[in-house]
């Protein structure tokens, strides 16, 4: 079957992705799932592109690509987001829960010591699988820096720590990309401003319970600049009044509503208690005069005729 069948037809590309993974090759059914979704031949949506991303996610769920289910979210919204923005957010929680139930049963697994290291590598096509290093991302799961390799001479169970590395890591690198994907995906789309805020909250839960004080700073960084660009270029500060305080300088934006207002509250709020757990006054502090800004934009707000 030609290549151009799979674009004009994308059920077939699917259909052979299926045979491919079935076969014991999801690297090549990954590869072909990845240049339909990216394929520029095709605008309109359907639901079979919704069955090609699930598919897709799910192999790179399984070949733990963080890089490549970041990518195929990216492509699957500019697909679906103004057509069937519903879609992209059952895309999205579809891949959140999968994503939270391999790091729950990796834990339980570490925990158990029900893991056997795998001696062989598979080989695809003649290629070896290339293994991710430092410089692919700046989460410090894998850096060998002397502290953590101290304290893993020190630890009191040797063998924990080390079904630890080899399996409960890699399912939280996965996770933390999975949050920071959906997070900047959703950052200014007012439709699904209530999944950005539970992905937020997800995630401060993640850092609360596996303590990942980095991953924190980083997260609260993150959200400090999305809600800055939103009150900078989306916000009522610079909305003609007529509009009710919306303007089209973010995409997606449809400006500040008492809902987004209590929406971002109550995440700041979860943000200020996931500083204390992790004891982290200082973000706390800057947690708080994060709250304080909020505050000061549902002042403005009401300042506006018709808001």
């Amino acid at each position: 079957m030609s290549y151009n069948s799979f674009l004009n037809k994308p059920e077939n590309a699917l259909r052979r992705a299926t045979e491919l993974h079935a076969i014991a090759q999801p690297q090549a059914a990954l590869s072909l799932l990845h240049e339909i979704l990216s394929s520029r031949r095709h605008k309109t949506w359907s639901p079979t592109y919704e069955k090609i991303i699930i598919f897709y996610l799910d192999l790179c769920l399984d070949l733990g690509r963080a890089r490549e289910a970041k990518d195929g979210l990216h492509q699957y919204r500019n697909l679906s987001q103004s057509q069937a923005p519903g879609s992209l957010e059952g895309v999205i929680r579809h891949l959140i829960e999968k994503a939270e139930k391999k790091c729950r049963d990796a834990k339980e697994m570490a925990e158990k010591g029900d893991y056997t290291p795998k001696t062989d590598v598979k080989v695809e096509n003649g290629e070896t699988p290339k293994e991710q290093t430092a410089e692919d991302d700046d989460m410090d799961l894998y850096n060998g820096n002397p502290q953590s390799i101290l304290l893993s001479t020190m630890s009191t169970d040797p063998e924990k720590a080390q079904r630890e590395t080899a399996m409960l890591f890699p399912a939280l690198k996965f996770l933390w990309e999975v949050y920071r994907a959906v997070l900047d995906i959703l950052k200014s789309n007012s439709k699904l401003e209530r999944l950005y805020h539970g992905a937020a909250v997800a995630a401060l839960r993640f850092c609360a319970e596996y303590k990942r004080r980095v991953e924190f700073r980083r997260l609260c960084d993150m959200m400090r600049m999305h809600m800055g660009n939103l009150t900078k270029y989306g916000g009522v500060n610079v909305a003609r009044f007529e509009d009710g305080g919306k303007n089209n300088k973010v995409r997606g934006w449809e400006g500040w509503t008492a809902e987004s207002i209590e929406l971002h509250l109550q995440t700041r709020f979860a943000q200020l208690d996931t500083s204390t757990t992790l004891r982290l006054y200082t973000e706390g502090f800057r947690t708080v005069e994060d709250i304080f800004n909020i505050l000061q934009i549902s002042k403005t707000r009401r300042k506006i005729p018709g808001s």
